[in-house]
């Protein structure tokens, strides 16, 4: 293999690994991501509103703050040049051309609310947007776009530009500072390098200050812009300077261009008109090894944390910059990078130094040479003292500082290039952001000016760079990073991630997180109760966590009580009222003391028996040892603890070498930690204290006994021991137990005790004893057992059983065994010597071949031949010389044999083909012993003839089909392609046919490779076939098509490519979340086409493809032979589009018709069915009508059409098989699917001769027929004319009718293509109104209640309480009383008085009372629904429970779930609850609303639909703002009312602002103006309204004759005149504006005779009349106008309900979000949800409800009805918005959606069913199915924790806690215990717990107290 290819391979290969790491890496930092368009230049954040702005490549983008586009604008391309000006015409023969727009500047101007945008096109111009919709160009009155350059005009070029105080009033305004580099051409002379140029009107974009020979700009000299190239990184401003960071040449000289580029900081004054004040200075990045980082990628300004600042000496300002040195290593250039800091102060102070070394003479020129031509000297002898208000000298203006700014780098980077930097802090900490040029974010903890490290990496977008715009979100939390095609949010910090403290404070080294101790999690500190508590937050700085240090005892004995010491690093001080408790296990908390002098607690150990769950098999047993906070309820420590049991051992070596205190009991035979237990059960016993003095096996030293027991003989086993007790007077003697293994029981026989002379030891011997076992096995493991006193043990040690008949099953094997098995061959088998009868034999029988492999081999020979059978030999010698095969001599192989049953040997030369037995001689004592095979062996001369294919891929994997004669001879076959190996398939070798897989081939330049001749091996035997073979370049994929499928696949794909025909058996897969579809195999047609089935979709075990329904998109990957690129077609083809879509399998539905027949009349047949063209076109079905095909015309989504044979099929399958009915069988095929649908029947006459007397008998017949027919036409033609002239009449009537329907129909049907993109297009939801938590609260708990007493401020409560202070207080202590509670509230619950409305405002009362309780609260709740539980349980429907609010318990539980849904609604859930309002209420108000009924014409409600056609415009009104300028436009109806009309521009006018603000719609006039002097205040009613009959019509525009265009005013109401017209100036000017007013109602159709003002209408001249809009009430209309309306024709009202099918289009996108985001199990989710289900679901089991129906109805009832349904009915509850009748009619039906996909019932629908019900009947399976899952997920998260779940309250209360006066709660609720006095009083006397408490008598105190003091009485 060569370079080239060895490369090439490890090229893929770490593109390979690259991708799989990347995959790897987990995306928790990443939580939006935004995919630009086009490529991405710049990015600014809104820091008011928080949208974010892009600039990219023909297209500025407008983002919210989750990356959602709102708005986009295309900037380009243009036609333009570089070589023509922004106006006018070319020069030279320069043409415009289509150009791209490269965005160069993108600024935000808060003071004008306007995003400043400057381009590449013509010139670098600029434009305005405004900032809420960049849609909106600002283009005031006589100003177009900028009229000469002002950014770069190519791509590549930099520009920076901020805004900043300047010229010519820094005081007041800011203009933009704008630094670009150069570009050739001849109209850049006028772009100046730096300018500050004016945001003013009349001057935008020009320069902010211009003199004859000066102005507000820094230009380069013509002589120098084409060799002095400056790029611009950064610019900011900072204490009355604006600064720039800049790279340029060393030198101005052309000569020592090549002396490289430094990075400079430049500045210039605020004052400065003419840029005097320019200076700059040199920046250096210098390396503690002295390396050199010259040029700046970027910086920044920034405000460091305290730490840092106090290593700069209280510096808080610092300007930071990467730096990047370039280097070659190792023939490579290597980027290193370097992040400096510079103190500002000491920018401010290099600066102040270098002006005045020119003052003071040190330096005597200026310098800047390339922008100062003249008077470069510096002034000599002047004594001017330089300070931070110097503003430039204009006598000697530019400045080039000698003196550089040093300093060292905090942190270096070996080759990664760093290209953007973000800074921010963390409490004291700093923390920098730097992306890279790789698409890594690193995240940077800066410690000190000279101290800083990496502590995470984060991928963004690998493989591009990170480019410099980076910017926070307003809270800090979120960082966008922005690449070339893609903008990320990237969460700062990911505490979460963290478990455990050493993780989270140590090894993350993260200055975010910190562990929170008594909450033991990784946090921020702001999310940390009490963190500035010592040691209660440990931060990153931290060497040690909390944790043990010493835990004394550390182990103690089961069954004995004892104090456990713990000590305690780092223990935090619990907060007053709080401490610690000691957990062993799951036993009760034990509460610890506080040890005095040193850090630590003492704690009692638990009751054994609450440990005893843990006890095991050993002798110990460890628990987790916790320390629990009293005050968070969290274990913060943990550390195993041990109990130890000495009991469990019953023997003495394992007794005492247990870990513990153990000590033996020898006569006792028992183990204990007690030694004094011994000697006081049992006087005379004998202590054990040591293992070396128990009674033991003992082996001499040096020596090792092997125990063999041969199966069946008498042995006596005898055991060296020592220590063995003497037994007592009544103990039995000593036994030995020999137990096999895997038998029951064991064998025992006696045993007796040998003394050892001089010795301590013994030997027990045991009695001689045939042990036996059953298993045929060689050997056997046996545990050898001695025993005394019947169960007291000695010891145990292993023997071996065996059998002799095992060991040697032939006699070569017998003979072979070793000599301590005693074996021998006697009697015709292998047997224990002793135990032979006869003489053993020392010589075996004749030899014997059962089999050998292979049967044949080549002539050349060679072949190791195998050969098996019994007695062939002892050792190779034995046969050496006596073996051959086929007569020819065969050589053993020596090394290679089984001792009786295998030998090898190998065949020799035969010279020709020939066929024989093996023979085997075996050498014997007596005589050579021989045996010969029965079968034969072979040789064989094999030939190759052909090889195919001869041509394949240059990497190999080609399956070469090798056909010839005995090609499967021999042992080992090979096969090469000249000296290429080609792997043979021993497998499926054939006499007549092999195959071998090729392998790789080297590359050539010419791309193809060719071998001469084909080359096999059989064993010593070669043989060639000169063919040959190509080698062509591997196959490439360059595009497929179609790129849908459905999931079963089968689809034909067109696959175009390259070199395809070297490829025998392509195959195509698919990939879907690492899982690989089944393969499905390719045809190809030439080089370049191939065609294959679409793979089915890869999908879970757990799921079918039949039951999937949305549409998924899964990568295709090929496989041929062995090329790998196209197995990943993304990674290595990424121009080709290789990810396919896979939707719903078609589903073709069988005839409907009897027994699935259809009847064919001669037309075309139609299929009906789903989703078949989704994937599918008319070639890619085949429908059979039994053999024959069925011609497919038409498929759309829901049919087919095709046309038949003309003649009826034969009645049989596409199989030919002969189907039951004997008609032809329907098939439709679609890819690998098959549809069975039925049979199908022509209905044809078949001819039929009749006979002639027949016929004559038909004419006959006729004949008559046709008289009787004449005189019966003739009478009926008479009285038929009448009636039909009747039924033309009938039928004009139907025809009008219909052409109405059909004019609706098709009206409603254009509304429903088109409202879908209108209502995106139009829906502005810039900010959404949430009400804050007060008013949320009171909305849910109080509804319609203002004013409440818990609203009040809280009354300080000094030492002087008033008995009714004192009064609440017990009170409030007795609700706190859980007992007291329960009771109060069922006693309440009883009264027959106390009302539903009393059970709602006390269940309001308690959540509020209790508030700042909430787990307390959550404790109750739970009580009391477990007493709901079972009473429901008891009913006959349980699944009603939570239905409806008839108990306390209920409206808590909505109370409750109130407040802890409130974060996850303001921050998830509350933006597509906002915008399902928005879009409805946009959708009602598009369409005429009637002011009087609320009917409107967009409506989801059918009670709530107007059921008239209403002929209406659109109108657009301009809006007059006050004394400004600009109009606003707003859209209304010329059938609205005036205040409709009111209301519509009220809500344009202030769409961002709360409804409790705005004005009110009667606070102000709307005024109309036309012309000069015309002013009109139109009212809803006046002089001019309609009327008559009793009727008043209210005003609409249309009525004052309102056009399109109209001007618009809102006015305050004139209070004085009551709002009857508007007054202007004096009585003349009065009298004017009224003439001109007259005059122009004159012009618009009113009557002339009108003299009067129009005045609003007074109730007098009202006269009691009924007032109407747009439809009078049906029960009124029939009085007076009865014939006026009826002349019109009647209207049927269903067909105005397509309207509801319309709206429903429009807005089914809304809803479906909503759907979707509240039904998802997501991580925002509260962990209440999961808490309450899982408590449901405990219950249901432990009342043994079997309905699973149940809990499901119990989960609806709590979250989606009592939550959900009554904020989709109420979202004024949520947000301050007004809620109209129009809208909320709408907000109910979708609210009965919810409610019916909640619904565990089936709802049957009929055409009766009501049409709220019906339209969304279709959509509730879908709905069901989303609940369904979102059961099921929740069910599947991880159990919530009552510690969990307490911190998730505590931190509720702590924040809402002291919103409300809990204590007017608490009055208030005391008001019914008043109330029902006496009923209380009875049930706490009655109640058992109540008595032992004296709840009762606490009560009647409350009461004594208040008569105390019955002054104050009146405040209950």
């Amino acid at each position: 293999m060569d370079v080239c290819t060895r490369c090439r391979h490890a090229l893929q290969l770490y593109a390979v690994l690259q991708l799989l790491t990347w995959s790897a890496v987990p995306a928790a930092h990443i939580y939006q991501l935004y995919e630009g368009e086009s490529e991405l230049k710049h990015m600014t954040v809104d820091k008011t509103t928080g949208n974010i702005y892009l600039g990219g490549v023909n297209r500025i983008y407008q983002l919210d703050e989750d990356l959602s586009v709102i708005y986009k604008v295309q900037t380009g391309p243009h036609n333009d040049s570089v070589y023509c000006p922004m106006v006018g015409s070319c020069i030279n023969g320069a043409e415009r051309l289509p150009t791209d727009d490269h965005n160069k500047i993108l600024v935000i101007n808060y003071a004008a609310g306007e995003l400043v945008v400057c381009g590449s096109i013509y010139q670098g111009r600029c434009e305005r947007h405004h900032l809420s919709d960049i849609t909106k160009r600002v283009l005031p009155p006589n100003e177009q776009t900028t009229v000469q350059p002002v950014a770069a005009n190519n791509a590549t070029a930099t520009t920076v530009a901020f805004i900043a105080p300047g010229v010519p009033d820094p005081g007041m305004i800011n203009v933009l500072y704008v630094a670009t580099s150069l570009t050739p051409g001849l109209y850049r002379h006028r772009v100046p390098s730096l300018a500050s140029r004016s945001l003013q009107a009349g001057k935008m974009f020009d320069l902010a200050s211009k003199g004859i020979s000066k102005s507000s700009s820094v230009v380069i000299l013509d002589e120098y812009r084409d060799v002095f190239h400056v790029e611009y990184k950064a610019g900011f401003h900072f204490e009355g300077f604006s600064y720039f960071v800049q790279v340029q040449p060393r030198s101005l000289e052309r000569e020592h261009l090549e002396q490289g580029h430094i990075t400079k900081i430049s500045r210039i004054c605020d004052h400065d008109e003419n840029y005097d004040s320019y200076t700059e200075i040199e920046l250096q990045c210098i390396g503690k090894d002295g390396t050199v980082y010259s040029l700046a990628q970027a910086a920044i300004l920034a405000e460091t944390g305290r730490h840092l600042a106090e290593s700069f000496g209280n510096k808080k300002d610092v300007l930071a910059t990467l730096f990047v040195n370039s280097r070659l290593v190792n023939g490579r250039e290597q980027v290193d990078s370097a992040l400096c800091l510079f103190a500002m102060k000491d920018v401010q102070r290099m600066f102040r130094e270098n002006i005045q070394m020119c003052y003071n003479g040190t330096v005597s020129e200026r310098g800047l040479g390339y922008i100062n031509r003249f008077d470069k000297g510096c002034p000599s002898g002047s004594n001017k003292l330089i300070d931070d208000t110097f503003c430039g000298d204009v006598a000697r203006p530019l400045l080039e500082g000698q003196a550089p700014l040093r300093t060292t780098p905090v942190l270096t980077f070996s080759d990664i290039n760093a290209t953007s930097i973000a800074i921010t802090t963390t409490g004291p900490f700093t923390v920098a952001f730097t992306g890279t040029d790789e698409g890594y974010l690193k995240k940077i903890f800066i410690k000190s000016a000279t101290n800083a490290f990496e502590f995470e990496k984060v991928p963004v977008d690998p493989g591009f760079a990170i480019l410099p715009d980076m910017h926070f979100d307003k809270q800090h939390a979120y960082l966008y990073v922005m690449s070339t095609s893609k903008v990320s949010k990237v969460k700062v910090q990911e505490c979460d991630l963290y478990e455990t403290c050493e993780d989270c404070s140590i090894g993350a080294r993260d200055p975010y997180c910190g562990w929170c101790t008594l909450e033991s999690r990784c946090s921020t500190r702001g999310r940390c109760s009490n963190a500035n508590s010592t040691d209660r937050w440990i931060s990153a700085e931290a060497k040690m966590c909390v944790q043990f240090s010493q835990i004394i005892p550390s182990n103690i004995p089961v069954g004995n009580a004892n104090k456990v010491e713990l000590r305690v690093n780092r223990l935090p001080l619990p907060s007053p009222g709080y401490g610690y408790s000691c957990v062993f296990g799951t036993a009760a908390p034990v509460p610890a003391k506080t040890l005095r002098n040193i850090p630590g607690l003492l704690c009692d150990t638990p009751p054994m028996e609450e440990l005893s769950m843990f006890a095991g098999d050993g002798d110990h047993f460890s628990v987790p040892l916790y320390v629990r906070s009293m005050e968070t309820g969290v274990d913060f420590v943990s550390h195993m603890f041990t109990f130890y049991n000495c009991s469990v051992h019953e023997a003495c070596m394992p007794c005492m070498q247990s870990r513990w205190s153990c000590s033996w009991c020898m006569y006792s035979n028992r183990c204990t930690n007690d030694p004094n237990q011994c000697a006081a059960d049992n006087p005379g016993e004998l202590l054990v204290s040591r293992a070396s003095q128990c009674a033991r096996f003992i082996q001499p030293e040096g020596q090792h006994y092997e125990t063999l027991l041969p199966s069946g003989q008498p042995q006596a086993i005898s055991m060296l021991s020592t220590n063995l007790p003497q037994p007592r007077l009544g103990d039995t003697g000593y036994q030995c137990l020999v137990h096999v293994d895997g038998e029951a029981e064991p064998q025992v026989t006696s045993a007796r005790i040998l003394r050892q002379p001089d010795s301590e030891n013994q030997t027990i011997l045991c009695s001689e004893t045939a042990y036996t076992y059953r298993e045929n096995v060689q050997e056997i493991s046996a545990t050898l057992t001695v025993v005394w006193n019947d169960r007291h043990r000695v010891d145990s040690t292993m023997v071996t059983l065996y059998k002799c008949s095992e060991l040697g099953r032939d006699c070569s094997r017998c003979l072979t065994r070793a000599n301590k098995y005693q074996c021998s061959w006697c009697g015709g088998a292998c047997s224990f010597s002793s135990a032979c009868r006869d003489k053993p034999r020392n010589f075996c029988p004749e030899p014997r071949i059962s089999d050998f492999s292979p049967k044949t081999g080549p002539i050349e020979g060679g072949t190791l031949v195998t050969v098996w059978g019994s007695n062939l030999l002892i050792h190779p010698s034995d046969i050496i010389n006596g073996t051959s095969i086929a007569g020819m001599h065969c050589t053993v192989q020596e090394q290679d044999y089984d001792i009786s049953t295998r030998v090898v040997c190998q065949t020799g030369y035969s010279g020709k083909e020939r066929t024989g037995p093996i023979t085997v001689v075996r050498r014997n004592s007596r005589r050579p012993l021989e045996t010969t095979s029965v079968e034969q062996f072979k040789y064989l001369d094999p030939q190759i003839v052909q090889i195919v294919p001869l041509i394949g891929p240059r990497s190999g994997g080609t399956r070469l089909n090798v056909t010839g004669r005995n090609l499967n001879v021999g042992g080992v076959i090979k096969a090469y392609l000249d000296d290429l190996a080609c792997e043979v398939e021993r497998t499926s070798a054939t006499s007549t046919s092999v195959v071998c897989i090729t392998s790789a081939a080297p590359s050539t330049e010419q791309g193809v490779y060719i071998t001469s001749r084909f080359v096999m091996t059989f064993d010593l035997a070669e043989r060639a076939l000169v063919r040959e073979f190509t080698y062509t370049q591997d196959p490439n994929i360059t595009h497929i098509s179609p790129l849908r499928s459905f999931y079963s696949g089968g689809r034909m794909l067109t696959v175009h490519g390259t070199f395809l025909t070297s490829i025998q058996q392509p195959r195509i897969f698919s990939t879907f979340q690492q899982k690989k579809s089944a393969e499905m195999v390719c045809s190809v047609l030439n080089m370049t086409v191939m065609l294959c089935p679409s793979p089915p979709m890869p999908t879970s075990s757990r799921f079918r493809r039949e039951t999937i329904t949305t549409d998924t998109t899964a990568e295709i990957g090929f496989i041929m032979d062995d090329v790998l690129s196209v197995n990943n077609l993304s990674w290595f083809f990424p121009n080709v589009d290789a990810s396919i879509v896979y939707v719903p399998n078609p589903l073709y539905k069988p005839f409907h018709e009897d027994a699935n027949t259809k009847l064919y009349r001669g037309d075309s047949l139609i299929i009906e069915g789903e989703n078949l063209n989704l994937a599918s076109d008319t070639h890619d079905v085949r429908v059979t009508v039994g053999r024959q095909l069925c011609n497919v015309t038409s498929l759309a989504e829901t049919q087919l059409v095709c046309i038949p044979s003309a003649t009826q099929p034969a009645g049989v399958d596409e199989n030919g098989h002969e189907t039951t009915k004997l008609l032809p069988m329907v098939i439709v095929h679609v890819g690998s699917l098959q549809f069975d649908i039925g049979y199908l029947q022509y209905e044809v006459i078949e001819p039929y001769k009749l006979p002639e007397y027949a016929i004559g008998a038909i004419a006959a017949g006729g004949g008559f027929l046709v008289l009787v027919t004449l005189v019966v036409l003739l009478v009926y033609r008479r009285k038929s004319s009448q009636a039909e002239r009747e039924y033309k009449r009938i039928q004009i009537q139907m025809d009008t009718l219909e052409s109405n329907v059909r004019s609706e129909c098709k009206q409603a049907f254009a509304e429903l293509q088109t409202d879908m993109t209108d209502i995106t297009k139009d829906l502005v939801a810039t900010g959404i109104p949430f009400l804050d938590h007060k008013s949320y609260v009171m909305k849910v708990f109080f509804p319609g209640v203002v004013d409440h007493p818990i609203l009040r401020r809280p009354v300080m409560r000094d030492s002087k309480r008033s008995n009714f202070d004192s009064a609440m207080i017990q009170f409030e202590q007795l609700l706190n009383n859980r007992t007291f509670l329960l009771v109060l509230i069922n006693t309440l619950e009883n009264q027959r008085t106390f009302s539903i409305r009393d059970k709602v405002n006390v269940a309001s009362l308690l959540m509020i009372a209790f508030i700042n309780k909430m787990d307390y609260a959550t404790e109750i709740l739970k009580s009391l629904l477990r007493m709901l539980i079972a009473r429901s349980v008891d009913k006959k429907h349980p699944q009603l429970m939570l239905r409806r609010t008839e108990s306390v318990v209920e409206k808590m539980l909505t109370n409750w779930m109130s407040l802890c849904m409130y974060t996850y609604l303001r921050e998830y859930a509350g933006r597509p609850m906002f915008m399902l309002f928005k879009a409805i209420k946009h959708q009602v108000e598009k369409g005429p609303v009637d002011y009087v009924t609320s009917d409107a014409r967009y409506t989801l409600s059918e009670d709530r639909l107007l059921l008239e056609k209403t002929d209406h415009t659109v109108l657009t009104v301009y809006l007059v703002q006050g004394d400004s300028s600009e109009y606003m436009q707003v859209r209304v109806l010329d059938c609205d009312t005036v205040s409709q009309a009111k209301c519509k521009i009220l809500d344009a006018l202030y769409k961002n602002t709360p409804f409790s603000i705005r004005p009110s719609l009667h606070e102000v006039d709307l005024e109309w103006r036309h012309g000069r002097g015309g002013h009109l205040v139109l009212c809803d009613e006046d002089m001019t309204s309609e009327g008559g009959c009793g009727w008043r019509r209210i005003n609409r525009l249309k009525h004052y004759n309102v056009t399109d265009n109209a001007v618009m005013a809102l006015v305050p109401r004139q209070n004085q005149l009551n709002g009857r017209m508007t007054m202007n100036g004096s009585q003349n000017y009065h009298n004017f504006y009224f003439s001109a007013t007259l005059n122009h109602l004159h012009n618009l159709g009113f009557p002339k005779s009108l003299t009067t003002p129009i005045l609003q209408a007074t109730d007098e001249e009202k006269g009691g009349s009924k007032v109407w809009h747009l439809v009078k009430p049906m029960d009124e209309s029939s009085n007076g106008n009865k014939d006026k309306h009826n002349h019109n024709k009647a209207h049927i009202s269903e067909i105005f309900l397509t309207r509801l099918l319309a709206t429903k289009g429009t807005i089914q996108k809304f809803v479906d979000d909503f759907f979707q985001t509240v039904l998802s199990a997501n991580k925002v989710l509260p962990i209440t949800v999961k808490y309450l289900f899982d408590f449901l679901d405990e219950e249901s089991v432990r009342h043994q409800i079997c309905d699973p129906d149940v809990a499901l109805a119990w989960k609806s009832n709590s979250l989606p009805l009592r939550f959900w349904v009554n904020f989709i009915k109420n979202p004024d509850f949520v947000f301050d918005i007004h809620k109209t009748n129009a809208v909320d009619s709408s907000l109910s039906v979708i609210a009965q959606t919810f409610m019916d996909s909640c619904s565990t019932s089936e709802h049957r629908l009929g055409k009766d069913s009501p049409s709220n019900k019906l339209l969304y009947a279709k959509d509730i399976p879908k709905y069901k199915a989303m609940v369904n899952k979102f059961y099921c997920d929740i069910r599947e998260l991880p159990s919530v924790s009552d510690q969990q779940m307490n911190t998730h309250l505590a931190e509720i209360s702590r924040i809402y806690g002291d919103e409300f006066n809990s204590f007017s709660a608490v009055s208030e609720l005391y008001g019914y215990v008043v109330k029902y006095h006496e009923a209380v009083m009875e049930a706490l006397e009655e109640d058992h717990l109540c008595q032992k408490q004296q709840l009762a008598q606490r009560l009647d105190h409350v009461a004594r107290t208040l008569e105390e003091g019955n002054s104050l009485m009146p405040m209950i």
